[in-house]
């Protein structure tokens, strides 16, 4: 059964830490994010630099394959390009949460 994400996605102050990453180095939010899902966090900060929703979109549909999240690929799409800060802090609070974070 699918389950859902631990952090609404527009709870950006649940985690004040990730928050704060996010709002002041968005880039260091993606390295880490994808660090710990055990992408290249290099790569998808550099993408993130040109494009950042894109790098938030794989991100973001990393993890709810992994953790099994109920949603769809388009909703991923619309999300990533309409809030792609929201989308960055809820997928790290996700990851933390889950005790994959590497903080």
């Amino acid at each position: 059964m699918a389950s859902e994400w631990k952090q609404g996605l527009f709870n950006c102050f649940g985690d004040c830490e990730i928050c704060c990453c996010g709002l002041c180095c968005s880039p260091c939010l993606t390295y880490g994010t994808a660090n710990d899902l055990g992408k290249s966090g290099l790569l998808y900060c550099l993408l993130g630099c040109i494009m950042p929703c894109i790098p938030t979109l794989l991100l973001r549909q990393e993890a709810r394959e992994r953790y099994n999240i109920e949603g769809e690929t388009m909703e991923d799409v619309g999300t990533a390009f309409c809030c792609t800060a929201c989308v960055q802090c809820q997928t790290a609070v996700e990851i933390k949460e889950r005790g994959d974070s590497s903080k």
